[in-house]
């Protein structure tokens, strides 16, 4: 854990440029919730803002409650939204045991690829108590399954021994089932079409965009990159024009008692 503290502190600053930003959630989370004039949510693990911006982007009357453990976060968030005008949103330095807020207060809850992070039955438990009856829980992340795909569970060795953290949907979906006052109301799968250089992967990987690489030890990580390396060009013609798809899911999660 400490680990990952220290790399997400130093990532902080570049995480936007090295992650991938897809505003198609962000479009399903505002058809869930058209007719709402205003939403008050918060966004569990919400790292340097990303995806808070689009939210604020496409959600009416938006107030927003940002959480992450990690302070450089949220300093980059902070600097991130009120640089584009966002004003109506606030910061909380907390884990996910420790969440506070008044029951039934917020709409609804998000996080984006961060709940494997999480505990994930506690989590429920606490966005549960958050959300007013009727208020949704939404939570995007990728399976196993869905790494496995990625070019980094293809090509990067090692990528998937490492990544032990995600969580089946099958798993999932019985923990929402397990806990009282809430139903899943869909399971949303999504695919995207990626192209990169292999330049460019190569410095994502190198940036620790994802927080697997911190699994590795300097001395796996130098002779894993450059298999990777070698991989990619064994198996793509055009070095500048490496091609994949990317798969996420969205769970929408709704309160069904006060």
């Amino acid at each position: 854990m400490a680990n990952l503290h220290e790399h997400f502190s130093t990532v902080a600053k570049v995480y936007r440029d090295l992650r991938n930003t897809d505003a198609a959630p962000i479009r399903f989370i505002r058809d869930q919730l058209a007719g709402l004039a205003s939403i008050r949510a918060a966004d569990v693990g919400c790292g340097e803002g990303r995806y808070d911006l689009l939210l604020f982007r496409h959600l009416p009357n938006l107030h927003l409650t940002c959480i992450d453990v990690n302070p450089e976060m949220l300093e980059q968030l902070s600097a991130y939204l009120a640089a584009n005008g966002i004003r109506d949103f606030e910061t909380a330095a907390s884990g996910v045991e420790e969440l506070e807020f008044e029951d039934g207060s917020l709409d609804c809850v998000f996080t984006f690829n961060a709940v494997h992070h999480f505990d994930f039955p506690a989590f429920i438990g606490k966005a549960r108590d958050a959300t007013r009856q009727g208020g949704g829980i939404f939570i995007y992340t990728r399976t196993p399954s869905q790494n496995a795909e990625t070019i980094w569970g293809r090509y990067f060795p090692g990528f998937l021994d490492k990544e032990t953290r995600l969580y089946h949907l099958a798993d999932m979906k019985r923990w929402v089932e397990a806990t009282d006052g809430v139903r899943l109301a869909t399971a949303k799968r999504f695919r995207y079409p990626r192209v990169a250089s292999l330049d460019r992967l190569l410095a994502q990987a190198q940036g620790k965009h994802y927080s697997t690489f911190c699994l590795y030890s300097p001395r796996e990580f130098e002779t894993a990159l450059e298999g990777f390396e070698d991989n990619i060009r064994r198996d793509f013609d055009d070095p500048g024009r490496v091609a994949w798809r990317d798969g996420n899911v969205m769970l929408k999660v709704q309160r069904t008692e006060a």
